[in-house]
């Protein structure tokens, strides 16, 4: 079996070395293919690094034309990515989960060659599993960044509003003051759409589409009643802004009192097995030697 798969783990390595390495050159040849491009390779700025896992999925665009391959996202996949800030994209999505499935399959049979049918369905299954994992601590990564820094934002609309400014002007003004975070590029797709034709309503709708974070929604939702029933949109931010911080500080309160209860598995399994060692070790020895006093 060994002789079949570190031949496999070899190619893949090299095929991987390889079209980066072709690839970095058929950038650097597209850079300097005359004289013009040089010259205005060398005075334009370095372009940002990529994503290294989509320079390694670029690799295996292949896998992605399989019909077999098309079937492994899922339906809630698409959603989830968007979610999650279009990390990668669909079709990389696929090759990562195909590759996945193939490498923990192999690891699995390295590992455990004396039963290979049971680590053979150990690795396809965790493989299937691992990249839904991966998305879904993306998506809740970000919306936990965007439900920190929503109550700021509302604050600095809330202050826009009342300044005089438009909704969506003041939207434009806090994408420009705040720093850059998952809100304010959400934000940015929202001002985007607007000025490309989109009313507001559908632009806001958009959004909470998008994201799917609760907090998000309920704070569209009072701006698009606000709008409709004709109330100070100065008035609604501000009671949204205070009812997202009353939420923040409920939430950590939850946090707070499971903690003692998810300490109780750690407690059992690492601590209290040192304590009973260092306690009765000693006891248990003595009585093993015969020896055992009476105090």
């Amino acid at each position: 079996m060994f002789n079949i798969l570190i031949p496999i783990f070899i190619f893949l390595t090299v095929y991987t070395v390889i079209y980066q390495l072709y690839q970095n050159r058929q950038m650097r040849l597209s850079l300097t293919g005359s004289p013009q491009a040089f010259s205005f390779a060398e005075q334009k700025p370095p372009l940002s690094k990529e994503n290294p896992l989509r320079r390694i999925l670029k690799s295996f665009a292949f896998l992605a034309n399989f019909k077999f391959s098309r079937s492994l996202a899922g339906k809630k996949a698409p959603s989830k990515l968007v979610m999650a800030g279009s990390p990668i994209s669909i079709v990389e999505f696929i090759i990562l989960k195909v590759l996945a499935i193939a490498v923990l399959a192999l690891l699995a049979m390295i590992l455990f060659p004396e039963s290979r049918m049971v680590a053979l369905a150990i690795g396809l299954v965790f493989g299937f599993i691992a990249p839904d994992f991966w998305l879904s601590l993306k998506v809740k990564k970000r919306h936990n960044e965007i439900r920190r820094d929503l109550p700021a934002v509302i604050d600095l609309l809330n202050l826009c509003v009342d300044a005089g400014l438009d909704f969506m002007l003041a939207v434009h003004r806090v994408i420009r003051e705040f720093k850059k975070c998952s809100l304010t590029d959400e934000l940015s797709e929202v001002w985007r759409e607007t000025r490309m034709g989109s009313s507001r309503r559908d632009a806001l709708q958009h959004l909470t589409h998008r994201v799917g974070l609760p907090e998000l929604s309920s704070f569209v939702r009072t701006l698009l009643q606000a709008d409709r029933m004709g109330s100070p949109m100065g008035e609604a931010l501000k009671i949204q802004s205070e009812e997202i911080r009353m939420r923040r500080y409920l939430r950590g309160e939850e946090v707070a009192l499971k903690a003692p209860i998810k300490l109780l598995f750690p407690l059992f399994m690492f601590i209290l097995p040192a304590v009973l060692i260092v306690v009765a070790g000693p006891i248990f020895l003595q009585f093993m030697r015969g020896g055992v006093k009476l105090f």
